[in-house]
């Protein structure tokens, strides 16, 4: 074989450069490192609202049941600031040792929030990604998943901790509700050495559940090339299914517990949410801007391993994605559905790191809807961060089209993990 020549050689590094060219600038797009505060352009819709007592609320569900929409919120902002092992702030432990953190109830219809007394739980609650599980046989009983991120002890209470020791010591909390109460009962708290850095929660039953580990590594250079990366260099991360053999283990997080492996090697998982039908898991990717639809695979169901079926690309990082069923259609599928994916995001997650400990900054959102699977692609809500910061889950609660001459509309509701308070506001879909 003759030698490569000079010239050869630079025309096979120029194409290797240009292979490598469409990615990085994709990476760059969605981290934002293109865009600046000053280019994000407020689209609020009509009416907007900021809702009280919703205070860094980073999940939001819509109980189509009872109309309701359930939160996990902090009650004080300065704890957000001091302790948050998701964003890899560790900064002050002591901060959050009495956490305020709770669960809300928000009615869509007064707007207004209100906080559950959590009976039977006396643990800081540092809250992160939740899900409802409704009984199929009493449509009024709900289990509340709520990820919940305390300090380890074993690193914390130790003169000399191992380095190997993590610093947080996350858990999942189930807790029981009943539509029209003002309180929701403690279970049991669910811990396993598979649970390292949950970040949402994807109820299948009361006793059963997946998490996304959103990193392998919990801080340091290796999760920043987690964030940068992609999955073909760091697809290191995995997504959880989690079993209890019994609801009443309430003195020993460990017991009873079974967890196994649903899928392995993926970069950044994040939020989890329920898609068009049962069958339909969503999955994103957070800082490559990925929405995954998986299902339980098909040749091994008894494993509860997941198969990804397909992926849309966003031209922002992502978190926790919903679905919308347009509860006004005349069929599912006619021309008058409006069903669709929601998408919140943060079109310039770069500075989200920086601002993570500053109370007073400011990190615009942004709210994608794709109608339908692989439909068109639509910017729905977008704030320079002046309103609302950090976007991290977005519901929509459908408005009776005859109230607006045949419109479709719906209230949009977006919260953010380090926002003063989730928003409302009218959109036409």
């Amino acid at each position: 074989m003759a030698p490569v020549t000079l010239p050869a050689f630079f025309v096979a590094l120029a194409a290797f450069a240009a292979l490598l060219y469409s990615p990085i600038k994709l990476r760059a797009e969605v981290l934002g490192f293109t865009r600046s505060q000053a280019s994000i352009q407020n689209i609020h819709g009509e009416g907007l609202k900021i809702i009280s007592n919703t205070v860094q609320c980073e999940d939001v569900h819509h109980h189509i049941q009872s109309g309701l929409l359930f939160a996990a919120c902090q009650g004080h902002s300065a704890e957000r600031f001091s302790w948050f092992p998701p964003m890899a702030n560790f900064r002050d432990p002591r901060a959050v040792a009495e956490s305020q953190g709770g669960l809300f109830v928000i009615d869509p219809k007064t707007f207004t929030s209100s906080r559950l007394t959590l009976e039977g739980f006396s643990n800081p609650l540092i809250t992160h990604g939740i899900d409802l599980y409704t009984d199929p046989s009493s449509l009024d009983t709900v289990y509340v998943f709520v990820i919940n991120h305390l300090p380890n002890p074993d690193y914390y209470d130790s003169p000399a901790p191992l380095p190997t020791t993590p610093k947080a010591r996350s858990q999942v909390e189930i807790f029981h509700h009943t539509i029209g109460t003002s309180t929701a009962t403690h279970l049991r708290s669910v811990r396993d050495p598979l649970i390292r850095t949950p970040n949402d929660v994807y109820a299948t039953s009361p006793t059963t559940f997946y998490i996304t580990n959103d990193h392998f590594y919990r801080e340091g250079q290796l999760r920043s090339i987690e964030d940068v990366a992609g999955q073909h260099i760091a697809g290191w991360s995995d997504i959880v299914h989690v079993s209890v053999d019994s609801l009443t283990n309430k003195d020993d997080p460990l017991a009873a517990v079974t967890a196994s492996v649903a899928y392995s090697s993926i970069n950044n998982p994040n939020g989890l949410g329920h898609g068009c039908n049962e069958s339909d898991i969503l999955i994103v990717r957070a800082a490559p801007g990925v929405l995954i639809h998986a299902t339980i695979d098909p040749s091994d169901p008894a494993s509860k391993k997941l198969k990804l079926l397909e992926s849309t690309q966003l031209p922002c990082t992502l978190d926790n994605p919903s679905y919308y069923v347009d509860p006004y259609a005349s069929s599912p599928g006619a021309v008058d559905d409006v069903s669709g994916y929601l998408l919140p995001g943060n079109p310039v997650a770069h500075t989200l790191g920086p601002n993570m400990e500053d109370p007073y900054g400011k990190d615009p959102v942004s709210v994608w809807y794709l109608k339908g699977s692989g439909g068109e692609k639509r910017l729905l809500f977008q704030d320079d961060g002046n309103v609302i910061r950090s976007a991290s889950a977005a519901v929509l609660v459908g408005i009776e089209p005859e109230e607006k001459g045949g419109k479709k509309q719906a209230w949009l509701w977006v919260t953010g993990f380090m926002s003063a308070g989730m928003v409302a506001t009218k959109v036409d879909l």
